[in-house]
């Protein structure tokens, strides 16, 4: 994503993003430690399963410091469904959930992202996203309609996007 690498974030926003994510992952296990994740990344229009889902923290954390790359535009339409893929495989008695970190403006969808959105919420896939950015009507549709919460870190200091990052 080309709004990854503006630098209204320090020492970048991938940076800011990746360091974050790394906080997230460690509580994240360390709170959940017979839970899994997987990481998906959204580059040149094009979502990529960046890992499996695992429960290992080191190897998610290994593979997301060792792909901080970004260009190109955001499909949250491929991203969507490349997580209802991933995630509906899970079964029904687990708990099935996207935790969605876009530093985009808008979303560069090839078709109808509606269909993605309802795919979701037919799954019972909570999908929830933080913004580095202004807020997005289609961000914050996706969430209302599938239960997730939606937030937007409101100033360029890290320490209001860890806020953020704790409150979810």
């Amino acid at each position: 994503m080309q709004a990854a690498s503006e630098t209204d974030y320090r020492p970048s926003r991938m940076v800011a993003v990746a360091k974050c994510a790394e906080a997230f992952i460690r509580e994240f296990f360390d709170q959940n430690p017979l839970s899994h994740i997987g990481l998906v990344t959204i580059k040149d229009g094009v979502a990529h399963r960046l890992t499996d889902i695992g429960g290992s923290p080191e190897s998610q954390i290994k593979a997301l410091m060792g792909k901080l790359e970004c260009s190109g535009d955001a499909s949250l339409q491929n991203a969507l469904e490349l997580i209802h893929g991933y995630l509906s495989q899970i079964p029904s008695y687990g708990h099935r959930e996207a935790l969605i970190l876009y530093s985009a403006r808008n979303t560069c969808d090839p078709g109808d992202i509606m269909e993605p959105i309802k795919n979701c919420k037919n799954a019972k896939i909570r999908c929830s996203v933080i913004g580095l950015s202004a807020e997005i009507f289609i961000c914050k549709h996706l969430c209302e309609e599938t239960g997730g919460s939606y937030t937007v870190a409101l100033d360029e200091k890290i320490e209001s996007f860890r806020r953020v990052f704790t409150v979810l």
